[in-house]
C-alpha cells in the first residue's frame, strides 16, 4: 500500500532560500546546485495505534538552477529531482480511553518526482515581464503550469508595482490498491492564482513590501491515500473534501540594513484565510550577517499557527450529513516552530555553503487553545549543501 507523500512547503522554501544570493550582478550567468535531505521524526508509540514507534518519510532533493542574461532579456531554468520513501499517516482512531491514535500506512514506498520550470523575462511597453512554464511528473501525479508576471518601476521612483497570474492543471492517478479497494482511478484539479504587490524604498537602509493574493482550486481536492474513522460503524470511509477552495493571503516584508554591523534584518509576516475556514498566521525573522566580506551566516526563526477546516475531526462519531470527512493533520488546528541556520562562503567565482532546519508542529505553539491535538503532527530535520558558480 502506497503512502501519502508529505506536504513540505518548508522544504521548498528552504531550497529556494538556499539558492538565493542577494547582490549578484544581473549581467552574470549563475549556475547553482542544491542537495537537501529531509527526514521526519518517528511517530512515538504513545501516539501510534500499535503502541510502537512508527517511521515516517524521508526525501532526498537535488535542485539545479541556471540564470542567464540575454541582453535586456533573461532566461532561467530549474530542474528538481526528488526521491521519496517511507510511510505516512493513514487515519486516526480512538484507543480504549477515547484518545486519538494514529494508524500509519502499512508499507514503505519509494518513488521519484521530476519537476522542470522555465522563466523568460523581457522589458515591454514600459514594464518588466516574466513568462513561466513548468511540468512535474511522478508515479501517480502529473502537473502542467504556467504564469505571467509584470512589474512597473517609474524612472527615479522609489517604488515598484507588480502583479501576476498563474494556472496549474493536475492529473492524479493513484496507485491501484494504494489505500483500499475503493480508491479512485483518476481525478483532475485546476488551480488559478493571482497576486498584486508593491515594494518601496523607505530610506538608504530600509525597504518594505506588501502583497495580496487570491487562489481558486477546483476539482478533486481530497487525498486518495487517507481515510477517516467512524466510531458508530467502527469502520473507515475515504477522505472527502469540498471540490472547490478559495483562499486569500496578505503578506508584508521588511528589510533593514545595519551598516555598523554589516548585517540585514529580514522580517516577514503572512496572514491566510480560506473558505474551508482555515485561518493562519506566519512570522519569520532572519539575520543576514556578513563576515570578512566573503562569509554570510543566516540564522532564522519562524512561527506558524492555524485553525482547523470546518469539516475536520480526528475521528467521527457518525457520518456528516454533507458526506465530508478528513482527519488529515494538515487540516487540524496546530502551531509550529522552525529554526534554521544557513552558511555561505564566496571563493572567487564560486559559492559554497550548507544549512540545517529543525521544524516541529505542536498544539502548544498554536495561537489559540487546541482541544484535541492530532497525533499525526510532524517533526522533521532538513540538511542541505549548495554549490554555485558565477560566469
Amino acid at each position: 500500500m502506497a503512502a501519502t507523500k508529505p506536504h513540505s512547503p518548508s522544504l521548498s522554501a528552504l531550497t529556494a532560500a538556499a539558492l538565493a544570493l542577494p547582490g549578484v550582478a544581473a549581467a552574470e550567468v549563475q549556475a547553482d546546485a542544491l542537495y537537501a535531505h529531509y527526514r521526519e521524526a518517528d511517530i512515538s508509540g504513545s501516539r501510534s495505534a500499535t503502541g510502537r514507534d512508527a517511521p515516517r518519510y524521508t526525501i532526498d532533493t537535488l535542485l539545479v538552477r541556471v540564470d542567464a542574461p540575454l541582453g535586456e532579456r533573461a532566461l532561467s531554468g530549474n530542474l528538481t529531482v526528488e526521491t521519496m520513501s517511507g510511510a505516512s499517516p493513514w487515519w486516526v482512531q480512538p484507543d480504549q480511553n477515547g484518545k486519538p491514535v494514529q494508524v500509519m500506512s502499512g508499507a514503505s514506498i519509494r518513488e521519484e518526482r521530476v519537476d522542470v520550470q522555465l522563466t523568460y523575462g523581457l522589458p515591454l511597453a514600459g514594464l518588466d515581464w516574466a513568462v513561466s512554464a513548468g511540468y512535474s511528473d511522478e508515479d501517480d501525479y502529473r502537473a502542467v503550469n504556467g504564469g505571467i508576471e509584470a512589474a512597473y518601476s517609474p524612472q527615479a521612483g522609489a517604488y515598484t508595482l507588480s502583479a501576476g497570474l498563474g494556472y496549474s492543471y493536475d492529473r492524479l492517478e493513484p496507485t491501484r490498491g494504494a489505500s483500499s479497494p475503493d480508491v479512485i482511478e483518476r481525478a483532475d484539479k485546476d488551480s488559478l492564482t493571482a497576486y498584486a504587490g508593491v515594494s518601496f524604498i523607505v530610506d538608504a537602509q530600509t525597504t518594505m513590501q506588501a502583497a495580496l493574493s487570491h487562489g481558486v482550486y477546483d476539482g478533486y481536492l481530497s487525498d486518495p491515500y487517507k481515510r477517516a474513522f467512524i466510531t458508530a460503524s467502527a469502520a473507515t470511509v475515504p477522505d472527502r473534501r469540498p471540490s472547490e477552495r478559495h483562499l486569500w493571503s496578505l503578506s508584508a516584508k521588511l528589510r533593514h540594513y545595519f551598516a555598523g554591523a554589516g548585517a540585514a534584518l529580514h522580517a516577514d509576516y503572512r496572514y491566510y484565510y480560506d473558505d474551508w475556514e482555515i485561518e493562519a498566521h506566519a512570522l519569520e525573522l532572519a539575520w543576514h550577517q556578513t563576515l570578512a566580506e566573503t562569509w554570510r551566516v543566516i540564522p532564522a526563526l519562524r512561527w506558524y499557527s492555524q485553525s482547523q477546516a470546518y469539516f475536520y475531526a480526528p475521528y467521527y462519531t457518525a457520518s456528516r450529513g454533507d458526506g465530508l470527512a478528513s482527519s488529515d493533520y494538515r487540516l487540524s488546528p496546530y502551531g509550529a516552530l522552525s529554526v534554521r541556520l544557513d552558511l555561505r562562503k564566496v571563493l572567487g567565482a564560486w559559492i559554497v555553503g550548507g544549512g540545517i532546519e529543525w521544524y516541529a508542529a505542536d498544539a502548544d505553539y498554536a495561537l489559540g487553545s487546541v482541544a484535541v491535538e492530532n497525533p499525526g503532527l510532524v517533526e522533521y530535520l532538513v540538511l542541505n549543501l549548495r554549490l554555485g558558480r558565477r560566469f
